[in-house]
């Protein structure tokens, strides 16, 4: 009997035993690696269909969000123009008053005049026949009585 037969004999009880003892659990850490790298993929591949779950609800949220927004663009411009139109037709009404407010001042500022300047035409008048009784001192003339008349009337009434 030769050696090799005895390295021969001994490699298939070597691998006897290697097969009976330490195969199985080799095979176990294997397997175990292989479930691990299973769970590990499918972890993933979860979490890959969840992001995608939510990247379209928050693109649907933002798409609603951009409506939303749109329809606040347009319920604020239809405000703004409603206010626009409402606060043109203030200025114009309150414009209108303030115009009639002035020319109702004019008038009767025009009317202070007027009767400021008759009594002062009135006064001069007076004034002038006042002089001209001082010249002629003539009491029996209607026309100086009149006058004189009149001066009185005019006084009472600015008073």
């Amino acid at each position: 009997m030769d050696a090799s037969f005895f390295i021969l004999i001994s490699f298939c009880v070597f691998c006897f035993i290697f097969i009976k003892k330490f195969w199985p659990s080799i095979i176990e850490l294997l397997d175990q690696h292989i479930a691990n790298i299973k769970n590990e993929f499918f972890q993933k591949k979860t979490s890959i269909s969840e992001h995608e779950k939510l990247r379209t609800l928050y693109q649907e949220r933002l798409q609603h969000l951009h409506e939303e927004i749109e329809e606040l663009k347009t319920s604020a411009s239809q405000k703004l123009d409603f206010l626009k139109i409402k606060l043109d037709t203030e200025l114009e009404v309150q414009y209108a008053y303030r115009q009639k407010s002035f020319q109702q001042i004019v008038h009767r500022m025009q009317r202070q005049q007027r009767k400021t300047l008759q009594v002062r035409c009135a006064e001069e008048i007076l004034e002038r026949v006042k002089m001209e009784l001082k010249k002629n001192p003539s009491f029996d003339d209607e026309y100086m009585v009149s006058l004189l008349g009149t001066h009185k009337e005019g006084c009472s009434l600015q008073s």
